[in-house]
């Protein structure tokens, strides 16, 4: 043990010229928002929401908007975390048949805000709206996907944050640069802390 005023070098932080952040003791923050606007696309561009009855259905076509912070936090070289507080836009475009048996179009947008790590399920925000098409057709559409919004986004939502939390186990030199991870080549339940 090391005796308090002698210098003992074995517990001496000492500054490097090369400025290296070894083992990444210091605090280190991954910026994910380009792996999370993919994996996002990815995952709510597959929702549908149907009409009853075979009489139209609407669908996520695309992500507008993506905006806030999503991070993969490093201390202390094994202290690892995700952090997320996220604001999504999808577009949204639908069909369905009106009194008269015509197909009439639509199209809005879905907004989603509160949806962070740090909230539960039941704090996220939706506001769905409609812009163009058939009134008829607008109103129809825009009330069943306020209707099943939630319920249908939630399982995918989850699937993003268990994936961003799994990137938090990676080592951080093998952490996923922007742009390089999907849902395929991203490792499960990594514990492994040494550099490769």
């Amino acid at each position: 043990m090391a005796k308090w005023g002698e210098g003992d070098s074995r517990w001496l932080v000492q500054e490097r010229d090369d400025g290296a952040n070894v083992n990444g003791w210091h605090w280190q923050e991954r910026n994910m928002m380009g792996w999370g606007k993919d994996r996002m696309s990815e995952l709510l561009t597959a929702i549908t929401f149907e009409l009853p009855g075979s009489e139209g259905a609407a669908r996520v076509v695309e992500i507008t908007k993506f905006e806030g912070d999503a991070s993969v936090n490093i201390r202390k070289g094994n202290k690892k975390f995700a952090v997320f507080d996220l604001s999504v836009t999808c577009a949204w475009e639908g069909e369905c048949v009106d009194a008269e048996g015509k197909e009439t179009t639509a199209k809005g947008e879905i907004k989603l805000t509160d949806f962070a790590s740090m909230n539960d399920e039941d704090e996220y925000v939706y506001k769905v709206t409609s812009s163009d098409g058939d009134k008829a057709a607008k109103e129809r559409l825009k009330q069943k996907i306020e209707a099943a919004v939630a319920p249908a986004f939630a399982p995918r939502l989850a699937t993003f944050a268990e994936e961003l939390a799994d990137l938090s186990l990676i080592h951080p030199r093998r952490c996923p640069r922007r742009g390089q991870v999907t849902s395929h080549d991203t490792p499960h339940h990594s514990t492994t802390t040494h550099p490769p």
